[in-house]
């Protein structure tokens, strides 16, 4: 095996005090780094590691942090325009919610990638919030990651998933379509809440098509059955059967819910 020194190249205990633009400090480690309020456009931060740094209120445009390292770093207040953070990891850095919003990269795979690495990360400063809405895009990009492995003409595609692959990523669709509908695959109490609704409703039109009530009379019949409350309307045995298996079965979901999110705290 042939090998090489490789040494990186260290900036350490120091301060920028004027704006950068246009360098390259490819596998550089920078250790307590310090700027406020500086512009670094153009720059190429490939492979490097940022160590205890504090880049508060800088602004960043069109720089390269491929395969970057960030740990323990304050970037409140920074920005981050047209910056590429590919195979990036993160550890116990102070970072805005909104890059999630901004910076992701366009291809779905690696932004769910990179997603995975901020939803730790915002775990480990106490942002439980962002920890959330993290998740909710991590769901949304699997979704998205699926569909394309199943149908896409896309060449990528095409060329990883053959055949019986393909097909089991269409399968493997379906099922998180379904789930999504179902309860947001875990991360929607809203959407539980709705298909509550839309099953108490299915039920209801059932229940009328077989006795001489109004569809408002099984809908409230059905309701409150589906809560273990009896009516004066009379609702078929199957469908009480139904409502009540709905019951448990939603129960679990909504608790579900509540126990991931708690879990993140």
């Amino acid at each position: 095996m042939e090998t090489k020194e490789h040494t990186k190249k260290k900036h350490e205990d120091i301060e920028i005090i004027s704006n950068v633009s246009k360098e390259d400090f490819s596998r550089e480690i920078f250790i307590g780094v310090y700027a406020v309020d500086i512009v670094f456009t153009g720059i190429v931060f490939k492979q490097c590691v940022f160590d205890k740094c504090y880049f508060r209120n800088c602004k960043f445009i069109r720089c390269d942090f491929t395969g970057t390292e960030f740990k323990s770093c304050n970037l409140r207040g920074a920005q981050f325009d047209g910056c590429d953070f590919i195979y990036s990891t993160w550890e116990k850095t102070l970072l805005e919610e909104n890059f999630l919003d901004y910076c992701l990269p366009s291809q779905e795979n690696l932004a769910r990638d990179l997603v995975q690495e901020l939803r730790v990360n915002f775990s480990q400063i106490g942002n439980y919030p962002a920890v959330n809405y993290a998740s909710t895009i991590e769901v949304k990009l699997t979704g998205i990651h699926l569909y394309k492995s199943a149908y896409s003409k896309e060449a990528y595609y095409r060329s990883k998933h053959k055949g019986w692959d393909r097909v089991f990523k269409g399968y493997e669709h379906f099922k998180w379509k379904f789930l999504d509908l179902l309860w947001g695959n875990g991360e929607s109490i809203i959407k539980a809440i709705v298909t509550i609704f839309f099953l108490i409703s299915v039920l209801s039109t059932v229940s009328f098509n077989v006795n001489d009530s109004s569809w408002i009379d099984n809908f409230k019949a059905s309701f409150l059955g589906f809560w273990g409350v009896k009516s004066n309307i009379v609702i078929p045995a199957y469908i009480s059967i139904c409502l009540v298996i709905s019951r448990f079965v939603f129960f679990g979901l909504f608790m579900a819910i509540l126990v991931k999110r708690l879990a993140r705290r």
